[in-house]
């Protein structure tokens, strides 16, 4: 009876103990990270840290990043435009709500979908990429041999990829939203045939300071956790097998950050105007 007593409690207390050793793992990896976006930021503003960082790195980070994506990114930004713009223009004209198309466009293009989409293109493309880079050079001990060099991993490679990942994501962000929107007015023009300067003008009056600050303040927030995340994973690889495994966790990882930052700045966004409001 004891016997069966103590394998039925080994039983019930094995599985408790390894969410408690993955909770606890978990809780590591987060604090590391914030213990890593700590150090690039601090170094970004400290005279050693801007003297180290390799402008050609940023520029080369800029051009795969951002120029790059431009023809993937038109195409998924007109996509969206016309989709919303058929939307919009159909169902606002029945119910006689068609003077607030501009809000619609702004409200869904510029403040929402523009900065989330933008930075999902970039997590599978450029997120991806620097984990697998980082990766290899940690495999190949290209890393061991610039710490035998003195030289300072973050100047030297997370902070070109975080300001490259920044610069670009707010720069293919006012791209989508601007193929965007010329694509939900030329589809709204065709529908409803609205004359195009009066959906023009509805659409620039429905701008507000307060869209385009939101907006680019997910889009640096988003483009820092990409490039945090990712450089993170890929200097944790131990081994040429975890490489591919690095890469995944970049990517869900940042996927999971960005959509918990992008539902909790909507929100406090919100909030914060129905209470100031």
């Amino acid at each position: 009876m004891g016997n069966t007593e103590n394998r039925f409690f080994r039983k019930a207390v094995i599985p408790i103990n390894s969410v408690g050793a993955d909770t606890v793992r978990r809780l590591k990896l987060v604090f590391d990270m914030f213990g890593l976006a700590y150090d690039t930021v601090v170094g970004l503003f400290t005279q050693s840290g801007r003297r180290h960082i390799s402008l050609q790195q940023i520029i080369n980070q800029v051009l795969f990043t951002g120029v790059d994506a431009l023809i993937i990114v038109g195409l998924i930004a007109l996509s969206c435009g016309i989709t919303i713009g058929v939307q919009a223009a159909t169902n606002m004209t029945e119910i006689g709500a068609s003077e607030y198309f501009g809000t619609i466009m702004v409200i869904s293009v510029v403040r929402e979908l523009g900065p989330f989409f933008t930075s999902l293109v970039v997590i599978g493309r450029s997120g991806a990429a620097l984990a697998a880079y980082i990766g290899n050079m940690k495999v190949t001990k290209e890393i061991a041999a610039l710490e035998v060099m003195g030289v300072n991993l973050n100047h030297f490679l997370v902070m070109p990829a975080f300001l490259g990942m920044i610069i670009s994501l707010v720069c293919l962000k006012i791209y989508f939203d601007i193929i965007a929107i010329i694509g939900g007015l030329f589809i709204a023009k065709l529908l409803v045939n609205a004359p195009y300067l009066a959906l023009v003008q509805e659409v620039f009056n429905a701008v507000e300071v307060v869209d385009i600050l939101v907006s680019t303040i997910k889009c640096l927030l988003f483009g820092a956790v990409i490039a945090v995340v990712s450089c993170y994973h890929g200097m944790h690889v131990s081994n040429i097998r975890f490489v591919p495994r690095a890469v995944f966790k970049a990517v869900v990882g940042s996927i999971v950050v960005t959509i918990i930052m992008n539902v909790v700045i909507t929100v406090g966004f919100y909030a914060f105007r129905n209470t100031a409001g």
